[in-house]
C-alpha cells in the first residue's frame, strides 16, 4: 500500500493562482520547487505536500486524470498513519474553491472521494 494519497483536480486558472488559492485554503505555505516531482512544496509538523501542475497519466479505472492537471500529494512522517485523514480534510477544504473534477485517490486506483 502506498504511503501517500493524492488529490487530483481540474482548473483552467494559471498555476501560480491555483497554488496560491490552494495554499491559502489549506493554511499551509508553499514554496516554489525545482524538483521534478513538485512545482511547489509545503509542510506541516506531520505532513509533506508536493503540488504539481501536469502529469502523464491517462484516464484509468474510472478516474478522469486527463481532465485534472493539478495534483497535490500528501505524505506523512508517521508511516502512513496521518496521510489519509489529513487528505480527506484537505479535500473538504478544496471543495469550496469549486475545482472540478476532483478526486482523492490512493495508489492511482483506489478512489477515496470524488466530485465531478
Amino acid at each position: 500500500m502506498p504511503n501517500y494519497v493524492e488529490i487530483y483536480f481540474g482548473s483552467a486558472e494559471e498555476r501560480e493562482r491555483v497554488a496560491g488559492k490552494v495554499s491559502s485554503a489549506l493554511g499551509i505555505p508553499f514554496e516554489p520547487s525545482d524538483k521534478p516531482y513538485a512545482d511547489y512544496l509545503g509542510k506541516t509538523e506531520d505532513l509533506a505536500l508536493d503540488f504539481k501542475v501536469g502529469h502523464e497519466l491517462e484516464d484509468d479505472a474510472g478516474i478522469p486524470f486527463e481532465d485534472m492537471p493539478y495534483v497535490l500529494t500528501i505524505r506523512d512522517f508517521h508511516r502512513g498513519q496521518l496521510d489519509e485523514p489529513a487528505a480527506r480534510k484537505m479535500f473538504g477544504e478544496l471543495q469550496g474553491l469549486g475545482y472540478r473534477p476532483m478526486y482523492l485517490v490512493r495508489g492511482l486506483q483506489e478512489i477515496l472521494e470524488s466530485l465531478d
